[in-house]
């Protein structure tokens, strides 16, 4: 074996350990408590203030609103309305979305299922849906005379 003797970086040689020699050269501890404690005691102190501020802040803000608010008119009676026509389901509406869209539905099935004029002066009626195909299948569709679809759209040029 060879006599050289290995030292570490404290100049001790490796394999000496002195119970004496283990203690004397322990690592620091790097985190100062203290220090930190009284970190979080200002950070909590700041957060309370800043929350009292603010509380302070709102409370003014709602005084002002209140000063500066107009005092409704004596002759002012209930509740105002907006204009026609008002939104679904808004102050004044008299119905739900759904009353509204079952009577649409009814008078286009009564408007479609009965006899109406369209244009009087002209002669022009509306006749039930059912009907109408009744005559269609008994008469036919119109037709145009061959030249006559050509003809017409020249005309209107």
């Amino acid at each position: 074996m060879s006599d050289t003797v290995i030292h570490n970086e404290r100049g001790a040689a490796a394999g000496d350990h002195h119970a004496e020699d283990a203690q004397a050269h322990h690592e620091p501890n790097a985190v100062n408590i203290p220090s930190v404690v009284m970190f979080l005691v200002a950070l909590a102190a700041a957060i309370v203030v800043a929350a009292l501020l603010m509380r302070g802040l709102f409370r003014y803000f709602d005084a002002r609103k209140a000063e500066e608010a107009p005092s409704p008119s004596p002759l002012a009676t209930g509740v105002r309305l907006p204009p026609e026509p008002r939104l679904q389901g808004a102050p004044g509406s008299a119905s739900s979305p759904a009353e509204d869209i079952r009577r649409f539905r009814q008078r286009e099935d009564q408007i479609l299922d009965s006899y109406g004029w369209i244009d009087r002066r002209n002669g022009v009626i509306r006749i039930p849906i059912e009907q109408s195909k009744r005559l269609i299948l008994q008469r036919g569709l119109p037709v145009t005379p061959q030249g006559g679809a050509a003809q017409s759209a020249e005309k209107k040029r």
